[in-house]
Parts: structure tokens; sequence; C-alpha cells
């Protein structure tokens, strides 16, 4: 009975998540250096001392490398339940981390909310809470894992979102790629999307 009270968990078991920051790092000399930081780093919902709304530039999103960037952005829906779409922009400093922290640009499916948010990357898991107006999908245990691929790609999408099928299918191929690229394709063609001047 007490069971149906208890809290669903947001992301996979932080063992998994410790150990994907790690295998998803490309091999070579960096690697070494790199699964040090990411596994040493704060195991935190949000950094200390973080300014301002939760995933600006100041107060990024704790995640578990740039798999973890793309598992969270996976599972973020909108005020409508709507999954987002979201290309990676860049790298840029923050008052708040040592590290640089990536900037993605994210809008809903239906074109309802258009935002930025930034991730710090050098954490040994992902954060457990959700920009305002925005929530997760919990972890789904009969899937044993959460998504590798959203609707969504890790590089620059000039024509963002418009570009985004053909930039998918280049980065994942025909296979997954295509999976992906067609509910965009339709969200594109039923919605408007006018980016707002950030």
């Amino acid at each position: 009975m007490f069971g149906l009270f208890k809290k669903s968990s947001i992301h996979e078991p932080v063992e998994i998540q410790r150990a994907e920051a790690v295998s998803f790092l490309v091999e070579g000399p960096l690697k070494l250096m790199l699964a040090e930081k990411f596994l040493n780093g704060l195991d935190c919902d949000q950094l200390p001392g973080g300014k301002g709304t939760f995933g600006s530039l100041n107060n990024p999103i704790p995640v578990n490398g740039s798999i973890g960037e793309i598992k969270y952005l996976a599972k973020l829906r909108g005020k409508t339940g709507k999954a987002i779409m979201f290309h990676r922009i860049g790298s840029m400093d923050s008052n708040v981390s040592e590290n640089p922290v990536d900037c993605y640009e994210v809008v809903c499916m239906d074109g309802t909310q258009w935002n930025r948010f930034y991730f710090d990357c050098y954490h040994p898991r992902r954060s457990n809470l959700a920009p305002e107006g925005y929530t997760l999908t919990p972890f789904n245990k009969r899937m044993g894992f959460d998504r590798f691929f959203g609707f969504g790609c890790s590089g620059h999408v000039a024509d963002f979102p418009h570009g985004l099928p053909g930039a998918l299918i280049a980065e994942q191929g025909e296979g997954c790629g295509l999976i992906f690229a067609r509910p965009i394709k339709k969200s594109l063609q039923k919605f408007s999307f006018h980016r707002p001047n950030f």
C-alpha cells in the first residue's frame, strides 16, 4: 500500500548514469582526465551559488557529459505535454562554473515555448529538476534505460527548427534519424514556428 505513494525516479539509477558519463567519451589521452572530472564532479540537482532562473547561463543544469544533455532534453516536456526539439548553439563561460557550459536552443513540438538552456556537463548524474514551465518524464522501469536520442542533435542547426530533420538524419543515419525526423516534419507543417529575439 505504501508503495503507491512512493515518488517515482526521474532518471536511470545513478550507477548507470556514472558509467555512461565515462563510456561515451572518445578514446584517447583526454578520456581519463574527463572521466575523473565527471565522476568527481558535484552530485547535485542545482549548482551551489547559481543565480537566475534554473537553466540560465549562471544557473546551468548539471548533467553527466554530452550524453547527459541529450538524455535530459529527450525527457523534457513543455506545458502542453509536448516533447521539445533542440540543437546545440555552442559553449561559453559561466560565473558559477569553472568549466565552459553548453547552450541548447529548444522549442516545443507545437511551437508554444521557445528557450535557451545551459548545461554544465561535469557531473556524475543528471539533475532531477526541470526549468520553470517544463517537466521531466519519469524513468520507465520496464524499458530499463532512458532514450539515447531525442528530437534534436548535439550540433548546431543553421535553420532551426526547419533544418532539424536533415541534421538528424545526417547525425544519426537513415534508421534512427528518420524515426525522429518524421514527427518533426509533421509538427513543422502543422504548427507555426517564429524564433523569438534572445
